[in-house]
């Protein structure tokens, strides 16, 4: 294309020509070729920073600066071993941060490629593509809750409003039409939909003139936008915690160095040891496993058809407390189908077909399947005799239903109105004999706009209270009604589709009633939900009695109809809130006063949405989650997209975001009592004047293998049981439990190694032993650590081979430090007896026995609290 065109200046017939199309599109053939020549309708990914840059950046960290300056002094002072070792306890730091991070970001990329954006397209019959596949040329039709794949010339509007503010940053949406501007301008072209737009309301048919990056997305993308790295609410708190103790033990180092002078400690001396006191203690590859738990969490979610689009909802979803679901096609299998029909005055049975498969049906039958037909927007086609369909599920089981009926497209639509919740029905006119105007609708709307009704033949005057009892008791049965009206016009009197419905002159049809039965997992997941803390509110637009028909199996009890909830103050829907768990005939607006009143509650709010009108609640929720079969705009607005459409999901998403709080806090409780432990070792000698239990060089050593051989098997640890048995996560990573345990943890460890020091005092064998005492005693702990709560008996159920081969490995790395000459001359060590490992196993295992003691009488005291 060429792009000096001014595609909104030029009429619609000369873009026909220019883009070599028409109204009915291009062939399969012809789009083929426009790929090989134009591309994929795709927009280069942002620009990357270099992988020497983004491993370059584990370097910039106050932590860093300082090992390297004191790497540099010991260099120096001619301590080339100490000094090859805090540069390597540097590199490991850095590559370690760097493949976690690298490992987190590939996962969330992953993702996006699961959740597919479509288009749908006219290419002589109109039919859905993945949106990468559209060419210029390309017919695309655009309806409420589409993302716009392309940039495109409007020919054809009907009420089209789109946000565009992805593009102009500008939030009211935009009215479009298709008229040709003739004044130049450069900013209101609403005759052009542009790609990365959504839209809101109403219907278009547009002709695709730019595709990938010669639309205007694709140009803003070239101005280059570096990426971000990943970084949550969660990891901000991490780094926090780390900066707080950085400057703790920073000041402790000081304070350390300062007491060694006063001791009469040599300054190189006391600068390395202080220096390695600050690298023990400072849990400098906390914020990259973290990182790395978080991106194992999105990817377990993923497996589980839970796709996350921003890291931070696998934080928050361990702490959700409600969850505001729809009904249809979330909590029922949306596998709908029409199994009544109640028209002419008379109900008829579909199941089976056979009223439909005779010669001809009764009139009031043909025009209420006839009605559902047209007043859709779904697509149904049979290939091989197998159904080939698109759209919703409800208008698809219409045309299902018009399909057995031999019902066909032999009408041309001039004029539309778009389903809206807010309205509650969709008119469509159709070109036949006269003007026929076909509406659907809820219950209660049709028979509102209607003033006749067509019964047994014949036109007769409207009883509404004897139909709105009927629909009440279809809807009583669990079926969800829909319901039809008509009226012919003369095509010199036809003057607007609205100005003819508006007037409530429309002649009733009938209903269509399908069912839609519950999902069978949903029963459990509730269940689930319940024990774990988790209310579960149901939000729908269907009638009441169909809603508690389909809730009351479940056992969601409680109902308020939405004409309630609309003359309650925020005060009185608040005491309905507590104690109402089934909303009906909900409009969007007053689910998103729900969701508020629900947070003003104090409540962690998930939502489910997949309409546009569904985005205002969803952006407020704490999680909105999204359907995968619903508008792009639901998911745009979504933390979470379901690729099931499946509340079971949900419920599976906030299990694993329990676990992922669990795992950091299992992280947490490991690294911190070891790390300060070992701070303490060296702190206690300067306090108290006595020798070194373990030398600087042997510290470094320490804090470099155990962090990678032992710390990192956290990360790959598996889900514990029961954790939705548990209460809703508040947000607290280092609860009470925690900080009791880091506190008594690190003393024993600091016992424990003196002890043992101190029988073969001032010797090298002294300080072999106490530093292998502190390694066995992480190995120990460690195992105690698979679980803050659970006996090591039964995290054995647990597979977790990283553990042991972490564990494995670090005793091999041990038994070289201590016996290899070569070692034994760097490390300062001296090999060591038999009897001395037995003791040294035997000391340190008392971490392990004590830690279980401690989950056991825990465990003692809470039963006792519950009794």
């Amino acid at each position: 294309m060429e792009k000096e065109i001014e595609w909104y200046r030029t009429p619609v017939q000369e873009v026909f020509k220019l883009v070599k199309s028409s109204p009915e599109g291009i062939t399969n053939e012809e789009a083929v070729e426009r790929i090989v020549l134009y591309g994929y309708n795709e927009i280069k990914e942002e620009k990357k920073i270099s992988g020497i840059l983004r491993f370059l950046s584990h370097f910039n960290d106050p932590l860093i600066y300082i090992l390297m300056i004191a790497g540099l002094v010991t260099v120096f002072l001619h301590r080339y071993v100490d000094a090859t070792i805090i540069f390597l306890v540097v590199l490991i730091n850095a590559v370690m941060g760097y493949v976690q991070e690298r490992k987190a970001e590939k996962t969330i990329e992953s993702l996006k490629k699961i959740v597919e954006v479509k288009a749908r397209v006219i290419r002589k019959v109109e039919r859905e593509i993945p949106a990468k596949e559209v060419v210029p040329g390309d017919v695309v039709v655009i309806e409420a809750g589409m993302k716009v794949p392309a940039d495109a010339r409007l020919f054809e509007v009907k009420n089209l409003t789109v946000d565009e503010s992805l593009l102009t940053g500008e939030s009211t949406p935009v009215e479009k039409f298709s008229e040709t501007i003739l004044e130049k301008t450069a900013t209101e072209r609403n005759n052009m939909v542009f790609a990365g737009s959504l839209a809101l309301e109403g219907y278009g048919k547009a002709v695709v003139v730019a595709t990938g990056e010669n639309t205007e997305l694709g140009k803003i993308a070239k101005t280059v936008k570096v990426e971000k790295g990943v970084e949550t609410p969660l990891l901000r708190r991490i780094k926090h915690l780390s900066k707080f103790i950085f400057f703790i033990i920073v000041a402790v180092s000081i304070l350390n160095f300062i007491i060694g002078l006063w001791r009469g400690y040599e300054p190189a001396f006391m600068f390395l040891a202080s220096v390695s006191l600050a690298v023990a203690a400072i849990p400098e590859s906390l914020p990259a496993l973290v990182t790395m738990s978080l991106a194992i969490g999105i990817r377990d979610m993923a497996k589980r058809k839970a796709v996350v689009r921003k890291l931070p909802a696998v934080e928050t979803l361990g702490g959700v407390t409600t969850i505001c679901t729809d009904k249809t096609g979330t909590l029922t299998q949306n596998k709908m189908r029409v199994v009544r029909i109640f028209a002419g005055g008379r109900e008829y049975d579909i199941e089976g077909g056979s009223i439909l498969s005779g010669e001809k049906l009764p009139e009031h039958v043909y025009l209420t399947i006839k009605a559902g037909y047209v007043c859709n927007t779904a697509i149904y086609s049979l290939k091989d005799g197998e159904p080939v369909t698109s759209g919703d599920p409800t208008e698809i089981a219409l045309l299902e239903v018009a399909s057995l009926a031999g019902i066909k497209k032999q009408f041309e639509i001039i004029d539309e109105i778009p389903f809206d919740p807010a309205v509650r029905y969709m008119a469509t006119a159709v070109k036949e004999e006269s003007v026929e105007i076909y509406v659907k609708g809820s219950a209660e709307r049709i028979l509102s706009m209607c003033r006749w009704a067509l019964v047994d033949g014949e036109i007769v005057e409207l009883d509404e209270v004897h139909f709105r009892k009927i629909a009440s008791e279809l809807a009583f049965q669990g079926l969800r009604v829909l319901a039809f009206a008509y009226k012919s016009v003369a095509f010199e009197d036809f003057n607007g589709i609205e100005n003819i419905v508006g007037i409530d002159d429309l002649i009733f049809l009938g209903y269509q009633c399908m069912i839609d039965p519950p999902r069978v997992e949903c029963y459990e997941a509730i269940r689930k939900c319940k024990e774990a803390g988790v209310r579960v509110i149901m939000i729908t637009g269907d009638h009441p009695s169909t809603a508690l028909f389909i809730a009351k199996g479940l056992g969601i009890n409680g109902i308020a109809a939405g004409y309630e909830v609309e003359k309650m103050s925020d005060e009185e829907l608040k005491e309905v809130l507590k104690k109402t768990n089934i909303f009906a005939r909900i409009l969007p607006r007053m689910k998103l006063r729900i969701v508020k009143l629900l947070q003003e509650m104090r409540e962690i709010v998930a939502v489910t949405g997949d309409g546009v009108n569904d985005a205002p609640a969803l952006k407020r929720a704490d999680i909105g989650v999204a359907m995968g079969s619903g508008t792009e705009v639901a998911k745009e607005s979504a933390e979470i997209i379901l690729l099931d459409d499946n509340f079971a999901t949900i419920v599976e998403a906030i299990d694993e975001g329990r676990n992922v709080f669990r795992k950091i806090q299992r992280i947490l409780a490991w690294m911190l009592p070891t790390n300060v432990g070992e701070g303490l070792v060296v702190l206690t000698a300067f306090l108290l004047g006595i020798a070194l239990p373990i030398l600087p060089v042997q510290i470094l050593w320490i804090n470099t293998v155990t962090a990678v051989l032992l710390g990192t098997t956290l990360v790959f640890e598996p889900r514990e049981p029961n954790l939705l048995k548990l209460k809703p996560i508040t947000g607290e990573l280092l609860n009470p439990a925690i900080l009791f345990r880091i506190f008594w943890v690190s003393l024993v460890l600091v016992v424990g190694a003196y002890f043992l020091f101190f029988k073969y005092y001032e010797t090298e064998v002294a300080r072999t032993v106490a530093m292998n005492t502190i390694v066995f005693f992480e190995i120990f702990y460690l195992l105690s650590s698979r679980s803050i709560d659970l006996s090591f008996i039964k995290t054995l159920k647990f597979k977790n081979r990283a553990i042991y081969i972490g564990i494995f490995a670090m005793i091999v790395l041990q038994l070289a430090a201590t016996h290899s000459p070569q070692f034994n001359a760097i490390l300062h060590t001296s090999p060591l007896e038999a009897g001395m490992w037995i003791e040294i196993v035997a000391v340190s295992s008392l971490v392990f026995l004590l830690v279980e003691l401690e989950k056991y009488l825990r465990k003692i005291r809470l039963y006792k609290n519950l009794m």
